[in-house]
């Protein structure tokens, strides 16, 4: 390819109609749009991604009253002329636009029999086609759900689903859509790529704007553990715990980051001797490990705190003493471990839900604890592995890219 690429999506209906593969579809488009000429190609429904061209071609859609028609008889088993007219029409539409397009993908409409014409009329345009353009991205598979399989019948059209499209690429959402598909198709594994389905981190947890910024400033989606400890740098909060427990999980091969949300306290003449104190500990332990105050901003207002919590993986609070205890009970909303002093006011708050360390200990007892917190978590251990792994912005960069321009 030379200069920009052109990338051209297609599907039934476009991302402006609800559902799981268009909501798929929306985000490979969009992050493609800066490294290539995109377009989407389907049947039905607006656009839905801002600044990408749209193609409708009425027969994609798979309830088109026309394929609704033959679909009716197919399933019966019945082979009407009215396929091989609309099988035609599709080839004839959808010939211009494969052409002038670098990379077609095919979302789904290549392995399901949701529109049996216009998986003939692919079939029959492939071999046409420059080997490697059309990219065959599987969701589902017909074959492979009793539903759809139940409405399959042998030879054509519906061997066609079972059949490689020539000089196409595989790609499978999963291992197991991976093993299906070799099976069907008489391929190797190996030679269909898996690239996974992401999530939208941001809008899964409902992030403020200023949550979301620092998540791409700092990085954090990427910790392993993210840490939060909510509190003012007060003696008797001993932040100094939890930023030596982060060192030391750092050098135990984790990438351990800890949040510090509070700011001195104005009220207190020792506050810049312990904030120095505390800036030395950082540094020993990693400048770009330890978040203080003020790299996450100077004021953290309730939503922004909130913001910290859904994204965090565990809640540290190493205080020598409290009156109540405030984030135990917030991290408990937010359903998150807690590692915190063995203090009788937090016993009396999360009961056995915390993990607790013995009052005169060290930073390496915290780090110990904050590992057993994770190991007995599983919800919370895979919800760190989904930020770190399945982010889209992280999933377009590193697989879909490289998968479709590749």
């Amino acid at each position: 390819m030379r200069g920009r690429p052109s990338v051209l999506f297609v599907h039934y209906t476009f991302p402006g109609v609800v559902g799981g593969v268009e909501t798929v579809v929306a985000h490979h488009a969009a992050g493609l749009r800066d490294q290539a000429n995109v377009r989407l190609l389907a049947g039905r429904g607006r656009t839905g991604v801002t600044g990408v061209e749209r193609i409708r071609i009425p027969l994609v859609d798979s309830l088109h009253p026309a394929v609704v028609r033959v679909s009716r008889e197919l399933a019966r088993g019945r082979v009407t002329p009215a396929f091989a007219e609309l099988r035609e029409d599709l080839a004839a539409a959808l010939l211009p636009h494969l052409r002038g397009a670098d990379r077609v993908v095919l979302h789904n409409v290549a392995t399901m029999g949701l529109n049996l014409p216009l998986v003939a009329a692919l079939h029959e345009v492939a071999p046409g086609l420059p080997p490697g353009r059309l990219i065959v991205w599987i969701h589902d598979l017909a074959a492979a759900d009793a539903r759809h399989a139940a409405l399959l019948h042998p030879g054509e059209p519906w061997a066609l689903l079972s059949r490689p499209l020539p000089g196409a690429r595989y790609v499978a959402v999963s291992v197991d859509r991976q093993e299906q598909a070799a099976r069907l198709l008489g391929i190797a594994p190996d030679s269909i790529r898996v690239v996974p389905n992401g999530v939208d981190l941001g809008g899964m947890l409902r992030l403020s704007r200023r949550g979301r910024a620092l998540v791409e400033r700092l990085g954090l989606a990427a910790a392993d553990p993210l840490l939060l400890l909510p509190a003012r740098l007060v003696r008797r909060k001993r932040i100094e715990l939890a930023i030596v427990a982060a060192g030391s999980l750092r050098r135990r091969g984790r990438r351990a980051r800890l949040i510090v949300t509070g700011g001195p306290d104005p009220h207190d003449p020792d506050a810049s001797l312990y904030l120095a104190e505390l800036r030395a500990l950082v540094a020993e332990a990693g400048d770009h490990d330890v978040l203080l105050f003020d790299v996450i901003g100077r004021s953290a207002d309730d939503s922004f705190v909130a913001d910290l919590y859904a994204l965090s993986d565990a809640l540290v609070f190493p205080s020598a003493t409290e009156g109540f205890g405030l984030p135990v009970i917030e991290a408990a909303v937010n359903r998150l471990p807690m590692v915190c002093t063995d203090l009788a006011v937090f016993r009396s708050l999360a009961g056995p839900a915390a993990t607790y360390v013995p009052v005169g200990a060290d930073g390496e007892a915290y780090a110990d604890a904050i590992e057993r917190a994770l190991a007995t978590s599983l919800a919370a251990g895979l919800a760190g592995r989904v930020r770190r792994e399945l982010d889209w912005r992280r999933v377009v960069t590193e697989q879909v890219v490289p998968a479709i321009l590749g």
